[in-house]
């Protein structure tokens, strides 16, 4: 029986939901899929396990964001918390991994006999070792059988109320989110990381809200939209990997040894840079498929 990563998958969602039978049907969906990854964490070296689970939490944790005002505070102060700590003990492997398959390669390519770059190809790999290990230790911590078994628990506890009804919360839920966005996309015109990350995390934000709500709203302009949304978050996720590479380059090879790769990733950050203004642009030209009209 193969192990094969398990992907994010439509939150099961009918019309007559309560907003709070939504946030237990979208958050056992998250858990379903952090689940289906479990043994691949496990049992595999398999970078794209870690990966699926990582990207599970955030959903997850996206969803008591999206939900908090709902819910009781001590619900969320009790496993938020818990999930972010696991998130960061999955973390680490995933940027040591794109930063041996994606980002060292073309360098090797353009200094194949550089010693500082086959320096920092062996640093990074025995980086990454590690970071596998105590990964794979996090997932089989009683921790985290107790996380899961604790939160299940108390999701299915939480009180049922018809207000506010789901057709409201969303609308309301996803107009804050964009708003945010088109904010932080004023302040990301010049080169700024830090600005482009808040962007990153608030897209997200906005992407996953999207995809927890999609069966309320008309597919095709919800889908232009979720595109418009995911050709972003790819450029800016690229642009987040560079800006990681850095400070995981500095980390693998102090001193100077590192300014041959830094300025290859910088040179490399411009390019992407000048991509940024027009999808930019134009994805916060598209109207928002959740408004009538």
């Amino acid at each position: 029986h193969k192990l094969v990563p398990v992907k994010a998958g439509p939150v099961p969602l009918t019309m007559g939901m309560s907003s709070i039978g939504v946030f237990r049907s979208t958050a056992f969906s998250c858990l379903s899929q952090l689940q289906g990854n479990e043994r691949g964490v496990r049992e595999t070296d398999a970078p794209e396990f870690i990966h699926q689970a990582r990207v599970s939490i955030r959903r997850l944790r996206s969803a008591i964001r999206l939900w908090r005002p709902l819910l009781p505070e001590d619900y969320v102060s009790n496993f938020d918390p818990r999930w972010r700590t696991l998130a960061s003990q999955l973390g680490d492997t995933r940027n040591w991994d794109v930063f041996i398959t994606e980002i060292l390669p073309p360098i090797i390519k353009a200094f194949p006999d550089h010693s500082d770059v086959q320096r920092l190809s062996s640093q990074a790999r025995s980086h990454l070792a590690a970071c596998r290990k105590a990964a794979q230790a996090a997932i089989k911590a009683d921790t985290y059988s107790r996380l899961l078994l604790e939160f299940t628990a108390a999701t299915l506890a939480l009180a049922e109320s018809r207000k506010p009804p789901i057709t409201a919360f969303a609308p309301r839920s996803l107009n804050k989110r964009a708003k945010r966005v088109a904010a932080l996309a004023a302040e990301t015109r010049d080169s700024n990381p830090e600005a482009r990350h808040a962007l990153r995390v608030a897209l997200k934000r906005l992407r996953y809200a999207l995809e927890f709500f999609a069966p309320l709203f008309p597919a095709k302009r919800l889908q232009r939209y979720h595109q418009g949304a995911a050709g972003l978050l790819d450029l800016l996720g690229r642009m987040n990997d560079g800006t990681v590479a850095e400070q995981l380059v500095v980390q693998a090879v102090p001193g100077h040894h590192s300014d041959l790769v830094r300025a290859w990733l910088a040179g490399r950050n411009d390019l992407m840079l000048a991509q940024l203004e027009p999808l930019l642009a134009e994805f916060l030209s598209h109207p928002a498929p959740w408004e009538h009209g």
